[in-house]
């Protein structure tokens, strides 16, 4: 290369990058940009919003679990006869019962070395006689076998069934002309 060339090859450098370096970015991308960043910081906010409301429900629903499950245990219940000495004029003394707890029914445990029964049948399905409906159909069933039209057909005898000859030609495709597909095109 010649120093001519040399020179027309820097000069074109010079100005392809001055003409790159004051390049300005598309309109409307930092606001594209801006607005991303803020709608990922309102979803993070909102998420931690709806995790605050749902611990707070949370915790509420036990506490008021709490407070019934302990009121219950330290109301005692009022007999009537503790309210109809408390609304006569002269004091009585009435003597008041201790919280009844309610009863619980409690599963049976069985011990581990017992072992478990089978109650399954011997055999299945399980034989029993038979209903009305069954009898009935037998006895259907036998009419049936003795009746004279049965006498015209026999299970052991098929009616002669002619099925003609199958006869399959063969396909024939015929080329197209290239008038015809040239006129299709």
């Amino acid at each position: 290369m010649d120093d001519k060339e040399k020179r027309f090859v820097d000069e074109l450098l010079r100005a392809s990058l001055r003409h790159y370096a004051s390049a300005e970015p598309r309109p409307g991308l930092e606001g594209r940009v801006l607005a991303g960043v803020r709608s990922r910081q309102q979803a993070a906010s909102r998420r931690t919003a709806w995790a605050w409301a749902i611990g707070m429900a949370a915790t509420a629903a036990m506490v008021m679990l709490f407070v019934i499950h302990w009121q219950r245990q330290q109301t005692p219940p009022t007999s009537v006869a503790a309210k109809a000495t408390a609304s006569d004029s002269a004091p009585a003394v009435a003597k008041i019962a201790p919280p009844a707890r309610p009863t619980v029914p409690r599963r049976p445990q069985r011990s581990v070395g017992q072992p478990k029964v089978d109650t399954r049948p011997q055999q299945f399905p399980t034989p029993r006689p038979l209903s009305e409906q069954e009898k009935l159909l037998l006895v259907y069933a036998e009419s049936l076998k003795a009746s004279p039209a049965d006498s015209a057909w026999k299970a052991d005898q098929e009616p002669e069934l002619e099925i003609p000859a199958l006869s399959i030609t063969a396909i024939k495709i015929e080329p197209l002309s290239s008038e015809e597909s040239a006129d299709d095109k």
